[in-house]
């Protein structure tokens, strides 16, 4: 009997030993206290929202400079386009300094001579300011300047008489000054953009063959791309002597080929 309870005391004493030596085993295989981060886990924490969805898109190739020319200085202009020397978008005032070439029709008065080709080299100078800019506008479309020109064109030829007895006259030249209310009208934003301009005013100059100068009406309708060139078409109306023509200017610093070419014109025409 004592031996058979020393063998029960055995067998229930074993499972408690049994599971106390095997209680550090589950701790072996627990994480640590203190883990280590994945290195790859890091940097992706660092990027943070990286991905094709939250990045800026980059700028464009092709994008035209206007987009970068809102808020900055126009080209060659003073205080941030207070004054500008070629007229821009963004200009509060701009110099006007332009040459150009024009080639139209001479109209006399029907008893005075026949109708005549006409061609004209001319230079222009003036002023533009954009007044509700000065107010603090930061943009608007008008523009009030005054101008100033002078050209030197094709002269004059009058034929006076019956087919018997013909008085003819010719004159080797024809200058012009003029001076005029310019107003602009902008149609575009863009760093060069499309303007209107219409110019009215008077025209000093000979009337036709007689040597004497008049005064009379000066019109021109222009359209401009910035202050770099402008197609137009103009008249002059005096007493007897209209001269209507279509010509294309560019700003001085543009201009000097044009310039050149006219001159030599008129020089081979013998107009200078």
């Amino acid at each position: 009997m004592p031996a058979f309870l020393a063998l029960a005391l055995a067998m229930f004493a074993a499972p408690s030993s049994s599971g106390a030596a095997a209680d550090p085993a589950p701790s072996a295989v627990e994480p640590p206290s203190n883990p280590q981060p994945d290195p790859l886990r890091k940097r992706i924490a660092r990027r943070k929202e990286y991905g094709p969805f939250f990045e800026a898109e980059p700028p464009s190739d092709t994008a035209h400079n206007s987009s970068l020319q809102r808020g900055k200085r126009p080209m060659l202009s003073l205080g941030d386009g207070t004054f500008c020397f070629v007229d821009g978008t963004y200009c509060k005032s701009a110099l006007l300094a332009s040459a150009g070439v024009a080639t139209g029709l001479r109209v006399p008065a029907s008893n005075v001579g026949p109708d005549m080709p006409y061609s004209q080299f001319s230079v222009h100078a003036g002023l533009v300011v954009r007044p509700l800019m000065w107010r603090g506008h930061a943009w608007h479309p008008w523009g009030l300047g005054a101008m100033a020109s002078w050209s030197r064109g094709t002269g004059a030829v009058t034929v006076q008489g019956d087919a018997m007895n013909q008085d003819v006259q010719s004159t080797r030249r024809t200058d012009a000054f003029r001076i005029g209310v310019h107003n602009q009208v902008w149609l575009s934003r863009k760093a060069h953009g499309l303007h209107l301009d219409l110019t009215v005013g008077a025209v000093r100059s000979e009337v036709l063959t007689s040597g004497v100068p008049l005064w009379g009406t000066h019109a021109e309708l222009g359209v401009s791309a910035g202050g770099w060139a402008t197609l137009f078409a103009g008249g002059d109306f005096l007493d007897r002597d209209a001269r209507i023509f279509l010509g294309m200017r560019a700003h001085g610093i543009a201009a000097a080929p044009l310039i050149a070419i006219a001159l030599a014109g008129m020089a081979i025409g013998g107009a200078l």
